[in-house]
């Protein structure tokens, strides 16, 4: 096979469902057949057109419901198109819904010899992979237990160690490895990185920074329809200039409340748990340059770092520890206020905390001159966070609290990667100041 050889053919491909009344609206439908319809036309997908070649990685992006899961069922053949064709040359290896094609009642180890049978592998092929997938897979003793025992983490792992090892033409992945913990995870992204030397890939994901990183194009679609299709960089910019001027316009109108409501209150000591804790070790990456943003420019984002409490630079920080995170920015044009501010997310996306320069700063705030560099730095109390992966979103904004443009908001501009933690339940732990019982005395 050649490298302009045509895996993937999509023309027109659309998708209807019947949304019927009520339950009896079905067997009225059938009576009536075309003289009357009954029921409303739901489409999930609609004229949809694509071709994908090999060696080419496709990221499919958009919001909860706007079709993505849809569309690779209709890529797969598992789902038939009300209209339109879809064309594959070879073998698939699908991971959609977590844990279709395996039998709840049946072991890993039948699982795998059942999904890659189902796949196209010979017994003899199976045979001599297996302690491949077997390793791979990396749950243990678990395989020889029945899947209705695990967990959905191990699940993905196991549906992911089988399409790994099958010979797949063209790999669908549809948000799998958002099951499973941070190491896995890496160990897929490094597979399918591999994997498009030879291969072609369809990723659909809800962290764009991965999209931009994986596939050189991404799809856009918005209630089943194509909005924006072209390189992975520039849609995934789009689409979350898209989310965040939507985000902000709904915030601006539902506070009507003038900003000089709000103000700055003092900060609280710091609170030391004296309890005995697993360590809450946390690795910070360098700033990255190149990670997913939009805005309407203007100025720029150039480097951030975290500092400890003798303000030194630090790779390393602890929960509970005071730190003071620094922005470095640069004007390109004047800014008569700029606000700087900072989001920690977890690796599914959900905002933690974070803070701006706008309440602090508004009395005084500082105009910035084109060209001239400017910076921000926020000391806190960092709590207890979980193990996983975590990323700092960065912004510059002009205006208000309640009414600003975004200049330059960046995402994922530093990853932090929580290795051990006392927290076994929730996202992050609170720093107590005081735990206390008494014996005896009445509740007020």
């Amino acid at each position: 096979m050649t490298g302009t050889e045509v895996v993937v053919t999509a023309q027109g491909l659309g998708k209807a469902y019947r949304l019927y009344p009520r339950a009896e609206d079905r067997l009225k439908q059938l009576v009536f057949g075309k003289r009357r319809r009954l029921y409303e036309e739901f489409w999930a997908v609609r004229n949809v057109t694509l071709q994908l070649r090999r060696g080419e990685a496709l990221g499919v992006i958009g919001e909860n419901g706007a079709g993505k899961s849809t569309l690779l069922r209709l890529l797969c053949g598992t789902t038939r198109p009300t209209t339109g064709t879809a064309e594959i040359e070879g073998r698939v290896a699908a991971l959609l819904e977590l844990g279709t094609g395996f039998n709840p009642l049946f072991t890993g180890r039948e699982n795998v010899w059942l999904s890659a049978s189902v796949l196209g592998l010979t017994k003899g092929q199976i045979k001599s992979r297996f302690d491949a997938i077997a390793d791979f897979a990396g749950i243990g003793e678990f395989m020889e237990l029945p899947v209705r025992l695990y967990s959905s983490g191990m699940k993905a792992r196991l549906a992911f160690a089988v399409s790994a090892h099958v010979d797949a033409d063209l790999m669908i992945v549809d948000e799998i490895l958002a099951v499973g913990d941070a190491a896995f995870a890496q160990k897929c992204l490094r597979y399918l990185d591999r994997f498009r030397a030879r291969g072609t890939l369809l990723f659909v994901s809800h962290n764009t920074g991965t999209v931009a990183k994986l596939c050189e194009n991404a799809l856009w679609l918005e209630c089943g329809e194509v909005r924006e299709f072209g390189p992975a960089g520039e849609v995934c910019a789009n689409y979350l200039t898209y989310l965040a001027e939507r985000s902000e316009a709904k915030v601006s109108s539902e506070r009507n409340a003038p900003a000089a409501k709000w103000k700055v209150s003092p900060s609280p000591p710091l609170v030391r748990d004296r309890r005995k804790r697993t360590r809450n070790r946390v690795e910070v990456s360098g700033f990255n340059p190149d990670a997913p943003w939009h805005g309407h420019g203007g100025a720029l984002i150039e480097n951030a770092y975290f500092c400890g409490a003798d303000g030194r630079r630090v790779t390393q920080l602890e929960g509970g520890d005071e730190m003071e995170l620094h922005i470095s920015c640069r004007a390109y044009r004047d800014l008569p206020a700029p606000i700087v501010g900072f989001m920690l997310r977890d690796k599914h996306g959900q905002n933690l905390f974070g803070d701006s320069t706008y309440l602090a700063c508004r009395d005084a705030s500082p105009s910035v001159a084109a060209g001239a560099a400017f910076t921000a730095g926020f000391r806190f109390q960092l709590p207890y966070l979980a193990r996983g992966d975590y990323s700092l979103t960065l912004a510059i904004t002009e205006g208000t609290q309640d009414d600003h443009i975004h200049v330059h908001w960046i995402e994922e501009a530093v990853i932090l990667t929580v290795r051990t933690s006392p927290v076994r339940r929730g996202i992050f732990g609170n720093l107590a100041r005081d735990i206390h019982m008494e014996v005896g005395s009445a509740a007020v």
